[in-house]
């Protein structure tokens, strides 16, 4: 698991993560969405919903990873609601310290 994997698994367990399609689409309209995070295997119509949210994304490589770092079994969309946790997990996917 790398870093960024661990923050969101961190921010799962401090409550800061909502997964699911719909969860995730009512808190990017009501503002508490601060990250998006998709998969590789995210359908296309999915990732439309999102994609022009003006919210940063980042894409893990498949659902059973996104399910992994949520506790779950699988998912393929998730949002962290803490602009802390949302920055911190943005830097380690953008630095490549994954």
């Amino acid at each position: 698991m790398n870093k960024a994997e661990r923050l969101i698994g961190l921010a799962t367990g401090a409550g800061k993560v909502i997964t699911g399609l719909e969860l995730c689409e009512k808190a990017v309209k009501s503002g508490k969405a601060k990250l998006i995070i998709l998969t590789n295997e995210t359908s296309d119509n999915s990732k439309k919903v999102f994609m022009n949210s003006g919210i940063d994304i980042i894409y893990l490589e498949s659902k059973e990873i996104l399910g992994k770092c949520t506790g779950k079994e699988t998912r393929s969309v998730a949002v962290i609601t803490d602009k802390n946790f949302s920055t911190a997990v943005l830097k380690a996917y953008n630095d490549k310290e994954i």
